[in-house]
């Protein structure tokens, strides 16, 4: 009890620092060492937040807050601009369009209905509730008691573009039996885009940085089988996935995210981020 008090200050202490609403840090993308034995279990926080929702600003700077706590190899932030209209819409002051068809039916389909929330590697969902759900204030908790838990399966991946289409390259390494079938979700998101943002005073950034944009995905939202039950340490499991590069993305602020998931409880067993080579 007495260490986890003490780490519970910790974190308290390390997030109770003065924080800005803009996300200025330059994006962290770079290849990770995903060699089995030396990798941890990671964080994937699906962050639902809109350009017109004021408080989403405090979310995005929670995951940056947890970035430079961890590391950009262990938290993987993900914007999804997704949820009620009157956060999401665009108009002459907010005009850019973040919105996806995938990103909108993952919002639905997880029923997050207000805006800012989220979700840490999709821990506790249940076909009915809502214990999926986090405010950002829970996420560096629930961060911790992520990358603290076992470690399933590894991952490796390498992304590039060749006559503008974008092709992934993606292997896995169970670590434990794994007596479920897997899935493989890969997309694309991009980070430094100067944009409108309504900040927590009420005021109107014209020149706000959004990091971690949904743009795409490059297998279906739902993902694509990765492996057939059972499986066990020792085997690899692989894919290949391509997409038509869409040539209004920067490719040097892109990352690639690809993770594996339980498909009977869409909990994510880990999760990476690569560049765009």
């Amino acid at each position: 009890m007495r260490k986890l008090f003490a780490f519970s200050a910790l974190l308290s202490l390390l997030f109770l620092t003065p924080q800005c609403d803009v996300v200025d840090q330059p994006f962290k993308g770079g290849t990770i060492d995903t060699t089995s034995s030396e990798q941890r279990r990671n964080v994937l926080i699906e962050d639902f937040t809109g350009h017109r929702c004021k408080n989403c600003p405090k979310a995005s700077k929670e995951i940056a807050n947890l970035v430079d706590a961890f590391g950009d190899d262990r938290i993987i932030g993900l914007a999804i601009h997704a949820g009620p209209g009157n956060f999401t819409g665009t108009s002459t002051d907010y005009p850019t369009d973040f919105t996806t068809q995938e990103g909108k039916a993952v919002q639905n389909f997880f029923g997050t209905n207000f805006l800012p929330v989220g979700m840490v590697n999709r821990e506790n969902w249940t076909a009915s509730g809502n214990g999926h759900w986090s405010n950002y204030a829970n996420w560096p908790t629930l961060s911790a008691e992520a990358m603290d838990s076992t470690l399933r399966i590894a991952l490796e991946a390498s992304a590039s573009i060749t006559s503008g289409q974008l092709n992934v390259s993606a292997q896995g390494f169970p670590q434990t039996s794994l007596l479920h079938d897997l899935k493989i979700v890969v997309l694309v998101k991009e980070s430094n885009i100067v944009s409108p943002q309504l900040m927590p005073d009420d005021t109107r950034d014209p020149d706000y940085v959004h990091m971690n944009v949904l743009r795409d995905y490059v297998t279906d939202t739902w993902g694509t089988s990765f492996g057939t039950s059972p499986m066990v340490p020792g085997d690899t499991l692989s894919g290949t996935y391509t997409l038509a590069w869409n040539t209004d993305w920067v490719q040097s602020n892109a990352a690639i995210v690809v993770y594996v998931f339980n498909p009977d409880n869409y909990r994510i067993l880990q999760v990476i981020e690569v560049p765009v080579d």
